[in-house]
């Protein structure tokens, strides 16, 4: 299983000079890099940075905004980065009311990802484990667009109040990448310190075949803290993956 990071987890860095955040994370060990913004920069540029730190574009969080209203423009750009996952990092979901607008959205713009090579993907927060009725939201909307993949983040299913291990062998056939988060119920932590199976969680993962595990470490608001907790995850997951 190939290891990347959500470049989140050092967004300070990355915000400040994009270019740096893709030097530190190869020098750290990682495969690959799941985007969070380009803060500017161009498709060139950041094809020529990838190249250079011989990473892979292994997925990308894009606005809903962008994924739903400018389809042809995010074609475009990840298509110039190599990215083929374009997935929607949030949605506003409370009822059943607001996963069928996101379902809609989804479903009117599939087709020409597609058609365009790319996967379109959701990936979850807490919110989505929420109740309406007899169901999950989440549960709802993977039953309304059967053709969305999903990233699960095993430490927000957690803190939803599901089962990880459940949601990974439940929807089996519709995942390849998740993210390798930890934490408690309180706060994110450094991967192994926390109360996320993740031991149980890479074994299952290695077993269908899941092809990235995805840091995005919550640890810290601060720079030389985010580069730290990325290190410590690395080294974490690379004992289990």
């Amino acid at each position: 299983m190939k290891k990347g990071i959500q470049l989140y987890a050092i967004r300070s860095l990355c915000s400040r000079d994009l270019e740096a955040g893709l030097r530190t994370v190869s020098e750290i060990g990682y495969q690959g890099v799941e985007f969070a913004g380009f803060f500017g920069h161009s498709a060139g540029e950041v094809s020529g940075w990838l190249e250079k730190y011989h990473l892979e574009a292994m997925g990308a969080h894009i606005p809903a905004d962008d994924i739903f209203d400018r389809p042809d423009e995010t074609i475009a750009f990840h298509k110039a980065i190599g990215n083929r996952r374009i997935i929607c990092p949030w949605f506003d979901l409370k009822t059943r009311a607001d996963v069928e607008l996101l379902a809609s959205k989804m479903k009117a713009v599939a087709p020409k990802y597609e058609a365009a090579g790319m996967k379109l993907f959701y990936h979850n927060h807490a919110h989505e484990f929420a109740m309406d009725g007899d169901e999950r939201l989440i549960d709802i909307l993977a039953g309304l667009v059967p053709e969305l993949s999903l990233e699960f983040d095993v430490f927000w299913v957690y803190r939803g109040g599901a089962v990880p291990l459940d949601y990974l062998k439940k929807y089996h056939d519709r995942i390849e990448i998740f993210h390798a988060k930890d934490g408690t119920m309180e706060e994110g932590t450094i991967a192994g310190t926390g109360n996320v199976p993740l031991p149980e969680i890479f074994a299952y993962a290695k077993e269908i075949g899941m092809e990235w595990a995805v840091v995005e470490s919550e640890a810290s608001d601060e720079e030389a803290p985010q580069i730290d907790a990325a290190s410590k995850d690395y080294a974490y997951i690379s004992k289990l993956a």
